[in-house]
């Protein structure tokens, strides 16, 4: 959130002194306060922390500095001892002429630490200043983001004269919060405020309360059902689990109301169901799957401004120049170039031996991974393309590698022969040389786990299920129950895909890009992380799902090794 006193750390120049480590330089105030405010635009908290902590007592630069440091601490997810520095500010420095700004960081502290209360109360103290829109905007950020009813009617309750919280409460009633028995309540905010009629107690306002999203699948529900049955097993999979994920989001009383479609690869069968007039007031698209089809919805969900999510495809050429479709999947570019980055920033020295199978998909990865390695400033000493069906071209590639000063060595193929050939290589001539390859190895069966453990090896896992997490526990058995069967991967994606976008419906309406590009990456409810945004392009709105979990075999069990932060 903007203020005033933040704005002015834009416009400072680095200074020299900052290429020294901060604890080994002896500066004058000045100094370190100067430091403390660069690092802190840098993005670099702990270490503005450090510069500015011993000024907080300082009688000439206290007060900024508090409030420089407060800000780091909350920026860095040190809530707490934002709300400590905070207070000793007001205790200390009651007449700084920043108080304001002070006032408007503790109550985003507030809020933060789920004092909602306090938070808005804070936030009333500042109306009439510079800060009052900004004060309202805070309010609101937060405000969207409680699903508690309970709790939001005692703030409605306790703030009955405020416009913002009457405001996001109509805002939440008209978005699936809404029953019967809640008419007298829209009505009175909207006399008492007067908000838009037509916005909150129209017939359709009310009859259409919730998001509707359309599912584009592939259920062939024309065709005979003892031939399709087992084929799409995974789109009754996947629908079966955003059952699952309607259902939890009901519970928080997020409406989502699902609209089925049968479309298959035929063309001309998707653009009937979307010459359908009802199509064009869907808040969301899900689907289709097949990549004909899934253009011809592309198109048509760009001309009327909805977004549209494919559900399986990691072809980023899906979504090429059009700004409101989605990958839930990570695209083979994205994996390949977040495992090189992690092989690169984790790896010493920063040199590999690159090997990958001659098929289309594989040669892509490998090509996006070299790119990326060497972009970041790697060297590739081998970058060779081969085929497993070639056993003894094959070993033979292996055989005469040079493993001296590698920091690593990448084999992208998910062929037996590759991977016998790798780990034999390993285990008789550099047992701790990391490898990256796919995660399909743990799946080869002339492999132990035990062999793969003792080893080096990371996995590219872009669809990792940690299943020893209490929420998977929970899945599971809750699916079982329902449905008779144990979930597969496609149950796990469609619950996951369904209660990410579904939360964003929720939060931002529909027209959630903007607010997406700035959401960063977030932990999933059974899949390990989903975000649109990459960490070297800040900001920028990416196509396809920019978390990749890489994982690594520690006593057997697979384990994350770049969580998400």
């Amino acid at each position: 959130m903007r203020k005033s006193t933040w704005k002015n750390i834009a416009s400072l120049a680095i200074v020299v002194v900052l290429a020294l480590p901060a604890q080994a330089q002896t500066q004058d105030p000045a100094t370190a306060y100067s430091n403390g405010k660069v690092l802190l635009q840098q993005q670099r908290y702990d270490l503005a922390m450090a510069e500015l902590k011993p000024l907080t007592q300082n009688g000439n630069y206290g007060p900024e500095a508090s409030y420089f440091y407060a800000l780091a601490a909350l920026k860095s997810n040190k809530v707490d001892d934002a709300y400590r520095t905070l207070l000793q500010l007001q205790n200390q420095f009651a007449s700084w002429d920043g108080m304001a700004d002070a006032d408007y960081l503790l109550a985003n502290v507030l809020f933060e630490q789920g004092e909602y209360e306090r938070a808005i109360s804070k936030l009333q103290e500042i109306q009439g200043s510079a800060l009052a829109t900004d004060a309202e905007g805070l309010i609101r950020y937060y405000l969207t983001r409680l699903n508690d009813r309970p709790k939001y009617e005692q703030l409605l309750k306790r703030f009955n004269s405020d416009k913002t919280v009457a405001q996001v409460f109509a805002d939440k009633l008209v978005g699936g919060w809404y029953r019967a028995q809640d008419r007298q309540t829209l009505e009175r905010l909207v006399q008492q405020f007067n908000f838009d009629r037509s916005r909150y107690l129209s017939k359709t306002a009310l009859t259409n309360a919730g998001f509707e999203v359309a599912l584009l699948l592939p259920f062939q529900l024309n065709q005979d059902l003892a031939q399709t049955a087992r084929k799409n097993q995974f789109v009754t999979d996947m629908y079966a689990g955003m059952k699952m994920a309607q259902d939890s989001l009901q519970k928080q009383g997020i409406n989502l109301k699902l609209y089925t479609y049968d479309t298959s690869a035929d063309t001309m069968s998707v653009k009937a169901v979307l010459n359908k007039p009802e199509l064009k007031q869907m808040d969301l698209i899900i689907g289709p799957i097949y990549k004909s089809a899934a253009k011809v919805a592309s198109r048509y969900a760009q001309q009327n401004d909805i977004n549209i999510v494919n559900p399986l495809s990691q072809d980023l050429e899906m979504a090429k120049g059009l700004s409101n479709v989605f990958l839930f999947e990570a695209s083979v570019a994205t994996q390949a170039r977040q495992a090189a980055t992690y092989a690169y920033q984790n790896f010493t020295p920063k040199s590999a031996i690159i090997l990958f199978e001659s098929a289309k998909e594989d040669t892509t990865f490998a090509y996006h991974y070299r790119q990326q390695f060497l972009k970041l400033g790697g060297k590739v000493k081998v970058y060779k393309k081969f085929n497993s069906a070639q056993s003894s071209a094959t070993a033979t590639l292996f055989r005469g590698l040079n493993l001296q000063e590698v920091g690593h060595m990448a084999v992208f193929s998910d062929k037996m022969t590759a991977a016998v050939n790798a780990t034999s290589l390993l285990q008789s001539n550099a047992r701790e040389l990391p490898l990256i390859t796919y995660d399909k190895w743990l799946d080869i069966n002339q492999i132990t786990l035990r062999q793969l453990d003792d080893l080096q090896i990371y996995f590219v896992s872009p669809k990792h299920v940690d299943k020893q997490s209490p929420t998977h526990t929970w899945f599971k058995k809750t699916y079982t129950n329902k449905y008779g069967l144990p979930p597969s991967q496609y149950a796990y994606s469609g619950f996951e895909m369904l209660y990410y976008f579904g939360q964003l419906l929720n939060t931002y309406g529909p027209q959630f890009n903007q607010q997406l590009s700035t959401s960063g990456i977030q932990p999933g409810v059974i899949l390990t992380g989903v975000g649109y945004t990459n960490r070297s392009q800040a900001g920028q709105l990416q196509p396809d799902n920019q978390y990749v979990p890489i994982t690594k075999l520690e006593n057997l069990q697979l384990t994350v090794v770049n969580p998400v932060q």
